[in-house]
């Protein structure tokens, strides 16, 4: 920036004539050019006007503060609030000026604008603010599409329910609430454009330099549409919370479709009141509907004069409701401590050689990834569905079994058939080859790229470059080849577990040893290690080679 004026800046209305003793002629006129307006509001910044606006307007507050200075730092009785090029007023102020804009130059900053205005910011205090931002929008969109999301779960529940998935009985009551209002059909096009949105949205912030335009805008679009999207599935809850309760009431329909309703009913019910997941919802529902009905049922047939003892009907009801409450719990995603106790039984029961470089820790967090899959959930649905055959002559003899009776029966069917499914087969051979492809990962690209980027300099530097590139291309391969049996597994290892843990079996071995790469290429510790064996290495050889000529 050059600290010149090429015009004095202040009021257009002189009131002080040129001092001859203090080397002053004639004075220019008064243009308050932009670029000269700037730099004396500067001026005045770096000579403790701190609170004045850095702009290129000059205004009767400028002005202010110029007469200001001149009284403070010159003595002037009668401030003219002028500063001429070359002249006291920009004299007296220039030496900070020119300290401020020294130290400046020596801090890295950035240009941003906050309410309107132009401000700088070291490049520190800018990151940080924006990594913390980055968070905060990351963490909204990640609320937004999950929230999506499990509305979008629950419409394909009750879109399944319709195309009777889930028995005739169940249709038939999403039907009639559909006949009775409209509002009970999903609202589709307000929450998928929600989760697209919000997906969008995660896409954009979660880059490594987010363009932040961009960003805004999304932000605002995403959260209209959640706002939409809300409102619409709220809707759609409480038209079916009250439609449910008026064909309950006021419809003559069969017995077995009213219970199925007052099921319906009480599941939107839980979800609107108590906030549950629709599967925990369902399965509350199902648990009591069902008790409900089987009561019903055995005082009807009470009522028909057939023997009913208290005892046998206590556990029937008992029976009915544990195995509707299993089957309702069935139909979503099993989560929670339950989960998570699977997900450590089933690695401890897992193949010991197959899997003897992975750690216990890292198994079980990528068998937790893995059971929140479609496939996962799978495996665990259809092993609940024989633990319910497993468990149902003890349940109607009157003992229903415990939650650990029942996690252990899952685990010993899950454990039975785990080793032939996909995820497993991919984590299993990226366990078995992962040691001696990394090997050799390294000696023909990590190893090389060390040998260019960090050593042949110091090397060249010491022997000349002809004789350092010829070395390398006759001794370097056999260099590599010791450098990468030199690295002791546990470094492998620790890769693979660190890998392992972030998956959740959605990927092949190729992939899980895609990423294993990538990791080892951007350590720079290891780089440095691969770097030091190499010129010990090399250094020792090129000496031999050095005296035997």
């Amino acid at each position: 920036m050059a600290l010149k004026l090429s015009a004095p800046v202040g009021d257009t209305n002189r009131i002080t004539k040129p001092d001859p003793k203090a080397g002053e002629t004639k004075f220019k006129p008064v243009k308050n050019a932009a670029a000269d307006v700037e730099l004396v509001r500067l001026m005045l910044k770096a000579n403790g006007f701190s609170s004045i606006e850095i702009s290129k307007k000059c205004d009767a507050s400028l002005i202010k503060d110029i007469r200001s200075f001149q009284k403070k730092a010159l003595g002037f009785k009668k401030p003219d609030g002028i500063v001429d090029p070359g002249m006291r007023t920009w004299k007296a102020g220039l030496p900070k000026l020119q300290a401020m804009i020294a130290a400046d130059q020596k801090v890295e900053v950035y240009e941003i604008k906050e309410g309107g205005q132009t401000k700088q910011v070291k490049v520190a205090e800018f990151e940080e603010g924006e990594k913390a931002l980055k968070h905060e929008i990351l963490s909204k969109a990640r609320m937004m599409y999950g929230q999506a999301e499990c509305w979008v779960s629950f419409c394909n529940d009750v879109e399944k329910t319709r195309q009777a998935e889930e028995g005739m009985m169940m249709a038939i009551a999403e039907f009639t609430m559909s006949t009775l209002n409209s509002d009970t059909d999903p609202p589709w096009t307000q929450i998928l454009n929600a989760q697209s949105e919000a997906a969008v949205l995660k896409s954009l912030v979660n880059r490594a330099k987010p363009d932040w335009k961009k960003v805004q805008k999304q932000d605002a679009k995403a959260t209209k549409t959640y706002n939409t999207g809300q409102k619409a599935f709220d809707k759609f809850i409480k038209a079916r919370i009250g439609t449910a309760g008026k064909a309950v009431f006021t419809l003559e329909i069969v017995r077995e479709t009213s219970f199925t309703i007052i099921e319906v009913y009480a599941t939107a019910r839980l979800m609107a009141t108590k906030g549950m997941s629709p599967a925990k919802a369902h399965a509350v529902a199902a648990a009591g509907t069902e008790a409900m009905k089987s009561g019903a049922g055995q005082f009807g047939e009470y009522l028909a004069g057939n023997k009913v003892t208290w005892e046998g009907a206590a556990k029937k009801v008992a029976g009915d409701a544990f195995f509707a409450g299993l089957a309702g719990a069935l139909g979503g995603k099993l989560t929670g401590s339950f989960l998570n106790g699977i997900a450590t039984k089933v690695v401890s029961q897992l193949p010991s050689k197959a899997f003897q470089n992975f750690s216990q820790k890292a198994l079980t967090k990528f068998m937790e990834k893995m059971f929140t899959t479609t496939v996962g959930q799978e495996m665990l649905k259809n092993a609940a569905k024989e633990t319910v055959m497993l468990f149902k002559p003890v349940v109607l003899l009157g003992r229903p079994p415990s939650q650990k009776e029942v996690m252990d029966a899952v685990v010993k069917i899950v454990s039975g058939g785990i080793m032939s499914s996909g995820p497993m087969k991919g984590v299993s051979e990226f366990g078995s080859k992962y040691l001696a492809n990394s090997q050799s990962f390294l000696a023909a690209k990590l190893a090389p790229n060390a040998m260019d980027a960090i050593v042949k300099q110091d090397l060249i530097a010491k022997y000349g470059a002809d004789v350092v590139e010829e070395f390398a291309k006759k001794h370097g391969p056999g260099i590599y080849a010791d450098v990468a049996a030199a690295i002791q597994d546990k470094v492998f290892v620790a890769y693979a577990n660190d890998i392992l843990g972030g998956s959740d079996g959605g990927q092949s071995a190729k992939v899980l040893q895609k990423q294993m790469e990538e990791k080892m290429r951007k350590d720079a510790k290891l780089r440095k290690e691969i770097a030091a064996m190499i010129k010990k290495q090399a250094e020792a050889k090129l000496a031999k080679l050095a005296k035997a000529r």
